[in-house]
């Protein structure tokens, strides 16, 4: 009985995580209308940021109780399964164009991102300094990728995404910050409750936190990102289906993990360089390949990227 309420009460923080996450994204693309950013940017920046913020969530809320294996897992299995199920799944539906100035600033920014963190994990721990210099990294990132997109506003590709009538209509800044605050309580909230419930779930089954970081939480915190990047892929904006990716991938390890490093360092199993960082760091060079390619990810690439993360999947539990 107490397996079956867990199992309920997982599900209902990740319900509230979603809903939460959706109006995170509505009140983003509204900010990059009042603000004059280009959808590049919206999708790096902005929508990154709210499909990312129940990793966030998941991620503090996990380091403030010491449950640093789902903390870490749930931020690598995110970013593998943004690359591999994400976005495969969205080329499966739509061939996705790429914008070509993503190459020169966002793409080295997210394989600059995961050499670091194979770089800061060498000592097998994440400390507060190292948090540190992960955030620093964020700063930088945003810095330039808003420089970029002040330079290259143009509102034909998100006049196609679908506001919410009322945020469509008004104008007021701080309405649309009063959502992003209720939606981060929401966040918040939905994440305490697939933390506390996923743990007991864990040791119910006999399953590692760690595990569970990496499949589990990280699939169901990476819904957002898939119905924000399937949602700009139907509506024919790929600026912000591929940049919501990209940026995602780079927030959840600079900003994420430089937040949860600093609330609590992370000690790191060695075991860790023997599957899940490299498959990262593959994943991450091959998107670099597959978008540079006709700068499009076709049908059969997504299929592979797909197919790709259910080996990983296979691999993990076969290692465990």
């Amino acid at each position: 009985m107490e397996v079956i309420s867990n199992f309920i009460i997982f599900f209902v923080g990740l319900l509230i995580l979603i809903f939460s996450s959706g109006w995170m994204i509505q009140a983003s693309v509204k900010v990059s209308y009042l603000f004059r950013l280009s959808p590049l940017f919206i999708g790096l920046i902005l929508v990154a940021f709210g499909t990312s913020v129940p990793e966030a969530g998941v991620g503090i809320v996990a380091a403030i109780r010491n449950y640093r294996g789902v903390a870490l897992g749930n931020i690598i299995g995110s970013n593998i399964a943004n690359i591999g199920l994400i976005l495969g799944i969205c080329a499966l539906f739509r061939p996705l164009g790429v914008n070509k100035s993503i190459f020169k600033r966002e793409m080295p920014m997210m394989l600059a991102s995961v050499l670091l963190l194979f770089i800061l994990s060498a000592d097998l721990c994440i400390s507060r300094i190292d948090g540190i210099i992960l955030l620093a990294g964020f700063v930088a990132f945003c810095i330039i990728a808003y420089t970029g997109g002040k330079k290259s506003f143009d509102t034909s590709e998100i006049d196609n995404f679908k506001l919410k009538s009322f945020l469509k209509k008004s104008a007021s800044t701080p309405l649309v910050l009063i959502i992003i605050l209720l939606s981060l309580l929401g966040v918040f909230w939905g994440a305490n409750l697939m933390v506390n419930s996923g743990v007991l779930l864990a040791a119910a089954f006999g399953i590692s936190p760690w595990v569970v970081g990496l499949t589990v939480f990280a699939i169901g915190t990476s819904l957002p990102e898939l119905s924000a990047s399937l949602t700009a892929a139907f509506k024919k904006v790929p600026s912000i289906s591929v940049g919501n990716i990209v940026g995602s991938n780079i927030f959840n390890i600079l900003f994420i993990l430089g937040v949860v490093a600093l609330v609590r360092p992370i000690t790191i199993s060695a075991e860790i360089f023997s599957l899940e960082l490299p498959v990262l760091l593959i994943y991450s060079l091959a998107i670099l390949v597959v978008m540079r390619t006709g700068f499009k990810i076709t049908r059969w690439e997504g299929g592979a990227l797909l197919l790709g993360y259910v080996g990983f999947l296979a691999a993990l539990f076969l290692k465990r």
